[in-house]
């Protein structure tokens, strides 16, 4: 009679729950302590997100975007770690566990899931806020990193275009979600916005640089497309003033699915337009086709953000003036 040895030389990543005798150890029987396949992921995607059929817009009733405040070189899409952190993470157990769960997630999101929403309600994701969200309650616009017309061989970040600005921000993917964008920000869409961007053009920072601006970020997480927009920025270039070459983002990485979630991005194909004050906070957006009033409400959040500007820059003015008398009774 065989005598029974327990199987003490396991990887960690099985689950030891019987004996084995001495004559199976070439074929042990195994089991996976950490077991989640596809089909599990996406039935639980599928518990989860409502029907398209029996899905309604609603309104935007909270603020949206990253906590973080952004910073210029975030979400460059090029790993920062050195060689000896990469090592160390690659036999870190706990974070392959992380990446698993991850790739999981995006096997079970099937391909054509985007597409076939947008036959219900053209893709809309919610409807956007009759007014702007609080300056202490909004969220930040997050970094992103990608060529510009003015300068397609350099890597610039949206950050430095957002800052001390109001920008009018299109994110799309795609001809179709660049439509749906310029429904809210084209001056044949919406001439009542075209005429208050006229107005404020001769009102500018202290570098003279105009203080409302449009910036459109063209996502491109594919190689193929983002190599014929690339060939294509000629054209694109003859359809926009030259001034606006540097707020025309072509973005092919650093885009992440937390970031989507975030920024309320749940539909890839369809076209996203956020409001951002002069501390890249997101105080208004809009998604898929302008409905209603939809651009009522954006041009009244720029008219409210173009006085808050002008309120804080006055308050500003005084404090400076304030602390100038004050130092110079001082020196008496």
């Amino acid at each position: 009679m065989s005598s029974i040895q327990p199987l003490l030389i396991l990887p960690h990543s099985f689950h030891l729950n019987q004996y084995i005798c001495s004559s199976c150890i070439r074929a042990p029987q195994r089991q996976w302590r950490f077991r989640r396949t596809v089909s599990t992921a996406a039935q639980i995607l599928k518990d989860e997100d409502p029907k398209p059929k029996d899905f309604t817009p609603k309104p935007l009733l909270r603020p949206i975007g990253v906590l973080y405040l952004p910073k210029p070189g975030e979400n460059s899409g090029i790993d920062p770690r050195p060689w000896r952190q990469r090592r160390d993470d690659l036999f870190d157990y706990n974070k392959h566990l992380v990446r698993r769960k991850e790739l999981t997630q995006q096997a079970a999101k099937p391909y054509f899931r985007d597409w076939s929403r947008t036959q219900y309600h053209k893709g809309k994701t919610f409807i956007s806020p009759a007014r702007i969200f609080r300056a202490d309650k909004s969220l930040y616009f997050p970094n992103m990193v990608g060529s510009t017309l003015a300068s397609p061989s350099t890597a610039s970040d949206t950050t430095s275009v957002l800052q001390d600005r109001i920008s009018i921000v299109s994110v799309y993917s795609g001809r179709w979600a660049e439509m749906q964008t310029r429904s809210f920000t084209d001056d044949k869409n919406n001439s009542e916005l075209a005429a208050f961007v006229s107005q404020q053009q001769d009102e500018g920072r202290k570098d003279g640089a105009p203080l409302l601006q449009r910036v459109e970020i063209n996502v491109e997480p594919d190689w193929m497309k983002a190599l014929i927009v690339r060939i294509f920025m000629g054209g694109i270039r003859k359809q926009r003033r030259k001034d606006d070459w540097e707020r025309y983002f072509l973005v092919k990485r650093g885009v992440t699915d937390e970031m989507r979630e975030a920024m309320g991005m749940a539909n890839s194909k369809v076209g996203y337009v956020y409001l951002v004050d002069w501390l890249c906070r997101i105080r208004w957006a809009g998604s898929a086709d302008a409905e209603g009033a939809e651009k009522e409400g954006l041009v009244a959040g720029v008219q409210m953000l173009v006085e808050g500007w002008r309120r804080e820059r006055e308050e500003g003015s005084k404090k400076q003036g304030q602390k100038s008398i004050t130092a110079a009774g001082g020196s008496m």
